[in-house]
């Protein structure tokens, strides 16, 4: 008995070039383009990262540089109104001496003219108080 020749091997080569054939046009190509198209938008997504740190780190560069400046100028209109406030001080300090001076000045005046007129009246008040105080003492009026 003559046996036919075996064809499925055949027949499952031509099913797999048929299923490879639609799996590649229906699957695989589209499969594909999609990982390609994440892959360029990753790219994209880490160039504008990128960009967006530079961008930041520029930005922070520059505050800190007017932070910098505008703290230099707030120091040094600090010390102007310390100088200010300094000055300001010293001036009423000074006045405050003069007027001090001036008041020693007119109380030591003072002073000398009561102790001149003190002094001027001392000798008549002594004997008025001697006579006054003898009189008490001997218990009659003194001729002067």
């Amino acid at each position: 008995m003559i046996k036919a020749p075996d064809v499925t091997l055949l027949y499952v080569i031509v099913a797999f070039v048929a299923v490879y054939a639609i799996a590649k046009r229906y699957l695989f190509l589209p499969l594909s383009a999609i990982l390609n198209e994440r892959q360029r938008e990753e790219r994209e997504a880490a160039r504008l990262h990128a960009e967006g740190v530079t961008s930041l780190e520029a930005a922070v560069s520059r505050a800190e540089r007017a932070l910098a400046l505008a703290r230099g100028e707030a120091l040094k209109a600090r010390e102007d109104l310390r100088a200010q406030g300094r000055a300001h001080l010293e001036a009423r300090l000074a006045e405050a001496r003069r007027a001090a001076e001036e008041a020693v000045k007119r109380a030591t005046t003072e002073i000398k003219g009561e102790t001149r007129r003190s002094a001027a009246e001392l000798p008549d008040r002594s004997r008025s108080l001697a006579r006054l105080l003898a009189e008490k003492i001997l218990g009659r009026k003194i001729a002067a």
